[in-house]
């Protein structure tokens, strides 16, 4: 969302962001007022484009976001301010009018085409990976058949925990669909399996044909306990719609406080440089390490 002069200037105004500063924060209480308040992750490195002062990051989210999501912080910054000098806001308050008039004003379907109009990253600062893990480590104890069910159903709950916004399984004609999930907007289906052997070529192909069916944006995430086999990833060849990941991918990134999102856009940016579906954890460039 661009931002116009005027707008910047009341923005710096009436939230005192000259110089830096922003109201009364101190680095330490706006990260924590952004993850609890709005579930952004203020400290992110993308909203450090034009400097690490706390006005500066809140300005540049701001021109990042879309016009409904820079009102929703712009709300909530608002709230904050009438809490620390209710009298002193009320004399600020048609230039806030003004700036809110202004934003609702843009054309939000221009917007939506910009490039520079991103979902805002979240903030998963307070998740217990712990807990995730232990309950993972739990289903290998089960027999085979509850395990399979159980890890679907783990797997809807790291979705949720992630904010990925889940859907459980789910049948359509003649076919199952083990679920689904949702990140920056675009849709997931999913298979999951937890076999005692490798996933094959087979049940790759045999899911690539599911998406097929699907209107052609779709994108599918395999995730298999086992892994895939070397044999089966080369016969399944280069270019399909499908992302996988092993059991062992997961725990890696739980065990290294990784939020899975993370792990999974770094295996969608290998699939679209290199037409590969499937890369391993320990291989994933800068991604944190344990």
């Amino acid at each position: 969302m661009k931002l116009k002069l005027r707008d910047i200037t009341i923005f710096n105004r009436i939230f005192g962001a000259e110089g830096g500063y922003l109201l009364d924060f101190s680095d330490r209480t706006l990260i924590h007022f952004f993850d609890e308040e709005l579930n952004i992750d203020i400290d992110n490195e993308q909203y450090k484009e034009d400097g690490t002062s706390k006005a500066k990051r809140v300005r540049c989210l701001l021109k990042k976001v879309d016009a409904d999501t820079a009102l929703h912080v712009l709300d909530k910054l608002w709230s904050y301010r009438m809490s620390l000098d209710p009298s002193s806001a009320t004399r600020d308050l048609a230039e806030y009018n003004a700036l809110i008039v202004s934003i609702k004003s843009l054309d939000k379907n221009l917007s939506a085409r910009l490039p520079s109009v991103i979902p805002p990253k979240n903030s998963f600062s307070d998740i217990d990976y712990t807990h995730l893990i232990s309950e993972m480590d739990r289903i290998k104890l089960l027999p085979p058949h509850p395990r399979g069910y159980a890890f679907e159903l783990w797997l809807n709950e790291l979705f949720k925990v992630f904010k990925m916004d889940p859907k459980g399984s789910f049948r359509n004609t003649g076919e199952q669909i083990d679920g689904s999930f949702r990140v920056d907007g675009a849709y997931y289906l999913m298979e999951a399996k937890w076999h005692s052997k490798e996933t094959p070529a087979s049940d790759l192909h045999a899911f690539q044909g599911k998406l097929n069916g699907k209107a052609s944006w779709t994108r599918g995430v395999f995730i298999s306990w086992q892994g895939f086999s070397s044999d089966g990833l080369t016969a399944f060849g280069n270019g399909n719609r499908i992302v996988c990941i092993s059991g062992r991918d997961i725990h890696q990134c739980l065990k290294s406080k990784i939020p899975f999102p993370v792990l999974l856009e770094a295996k969608l940016r290998h699939a679209s440089e290199t037409g590969e579906c499937y890369i391993a954890y320990e291989y994933i460039r800068n991604l944190p390490k344990p």
